[in-house]
């Protein structure tokens, strides 16, 4: 009997470890060497940056493409169905609460730990952005999961 034959056996839990593992791994690297190139001044620090976080990004999408490929129909229309509404209501959440802020700035002084340079409360406003949608995924594949068991 060929290998061709027999079905191919989904991941299991161990490829989604190793690839949260090697993404982690590829974020704390791309962080230090984003440190280690932000003392570098003009334009040259920040191709090194731009291109070793890059590099990282693309070995991390590289290692997601070869997990999603190797998980079954029912795993992938879970993640698709939480990344559409999970996702998206993340997304609104966040929204509403930063365009308030913004709109009623005046009215409301920003907590400190969001920064005071424009470039601080940018990233502020998109790690917000950020963690909505995450809360809005995990909870929206948790209900796919619940449901669909």
């Amino acid at each position: 009997m060929n290998d061709l034959s027999r079905p191919r056996r989904p991941h299991g839990p161990g490829a989604y470890v190793l690839v949260l593992g090697t993404s982690l791994v590829l974020g704390g690297l791309a962080g230090a060497a984003s440190a280690f190139f932000d003392d570098q001044p003009g334009p040259v620090g920040t191709a090194m940056t731009a291109a070793l976080v890059s590099a990282a990004m693309a070995v991390g999408f590289t290692a997601c493409i070869w997990w999603w490929r190797g998980i079954d129909e029912a795993a992938r229309e879970a993640h698709k169905w939480a990344w559409w509404w999970g996702g998206s209501g993340g997304m609104a959440v966040g929204s509403v609460l930063l365009l308030t802020l913004m709109l009623r700035a005046e009215e409301q002084p920003l907590p400190a730990g969001i920064g005071s340079a424009p470039a601080d409360i940018f990233v502020s406003g998109m790690m917000s952005i950020l963690l909505f949608q995450l809360a809005g995924y995990s909870l929206a594949w948790a209900g796919w999961w619940l449901k669909h068991r």
